[in-house]
């Protein structure tokens, strides 16, 4: 790893943390706490109506934690849980129409705040990219040598 290699990381994760932050402040003012937006996001992006433990993978976090989120959500009315078929044990999750229209607005928020910082989060991600690209052409060349 060089200097290089090093500020390439520095820059990625400066911008990934500029992001977050915008989309944990966009959540609080929309009255979320930033996981509550993040477990609606992962129902609204899931194909078909996500179980707990799909909406816990997707989270990366663990079981009892995602029911303790859609606890939260549904006693204000911005999803609501429903079975998956015979099997009492799973349950799945779907938004209301309060919890769709919240979702809808803070989307629409990140796209915007992605079209204009999504050049500087893309540029440091690439320069990451390229200089593992040419670290790796040199190595094979002295391996060839």
């Amino acid at each position: 790893m060089t200097a290089a290699d090093y500020q390439a990381l520095a820059e990625f994760r400066y911008q990934i943390r500029r992001f977050l932050h915008f989309s944990e402040e966009a959540a609080r003012l929309a009255g979320l706490e930033p996981a509550q937006h993040q477990l609606l996001l992962a129902v609204k992006g899931h194909r078909g109506e996500p179980t707990v433990g799909d909406l816990a993978e997707r989270l990366e976090l663990r079981h009892h934690s995602v029911v303790e989120l859609i606890d939260r959500l549904a006693v204000r009315g911005f999803v609501r849980r429903g079975r998956v078929g015979a099997d009492r044990r799973q349950v799945s999750i779907r938004l209301t129409r309060k919890g769709e229209a919240v979702l809808h607005k803070l989307s629409r928020d990140h796209r915007a705040e992605l079209q204009s910082v999504g050049r500087e989060l893309a540029a440091a991600l690439q320069a990451i990219v390229a200089r593992k690209r040419v670290a790796s052409s040199r190595r094979e060349t002295c391996k060839a040598s």
